[in-house]
């Protein structure tokens, strides 16, 4: 909720302060905050009602695609909790009917443990343009489909 945004933006700052995705993330969650638009979702995690969060996911449905979300940032400094969030996601993700997942992440730092609990998750790099955020940085493209009906996940 709005009355959230000054934690959420904590959260964000703690993993992403002095980085250059910092605007980026902030803008994301401000797009969710606004409730206008089902690309910018964010959901928080904490260890009890009146705790501060933990963590968040940013993410949302991706307009023009049938039946695709896409994961936006998982932001925390505790593996657990991302891999927390990541479940969450899923879950709503099969609840919905979604048929795939998807994650674009830069293959740096601020994302690295990020990576690993997607990967934990079922996720997987399908695709990967080298120097495309910036020289040296690679884009990864990383996709988790839903198991069909009655499948293994």
């Amino acid at each position: 909720m709005p009355t959230d945004a000054g934690a959420a933006q904590r959260v964000i700052a703690n993993v992403f302060r002095g980085s250059p995705y910092l605007p980026r993330v902030l803008e994301v969650l401000e797009s969710a905050l606004r409730f206008e638009d089902p690309e910018y979702l964010c959901l928080l995690a904490a260890s009890g009602a009146e705790a501060a969060p933990d963590g968040l996911v940013l993410f949302g449905t991706i307009l023009g695609a049938r039946l695709a979300t896409k994961v936006h940032a998982v932001v925390s400094v505790d593996p657990r909790v991302q891999l927390a969030l990541v479940d969450a996601v899923r879950e709503t993700c099969v609840r919905s009917g979604e048929r795939l997942v998807i994650c674009e992440l830069p293959h740096d730092q601020p994302f690295d443990v990020a990576a690993v609990a997607l990967a934990a998750r079922g996720f997987h790099e399908e695709g990967r343009v080298e120097d495309l955020v910036r020289d040296g940085v690679a884009l990864r493209l990383l996709v988790w489909r839903p198991a069909p009906e009655g499948g293994p996940a």
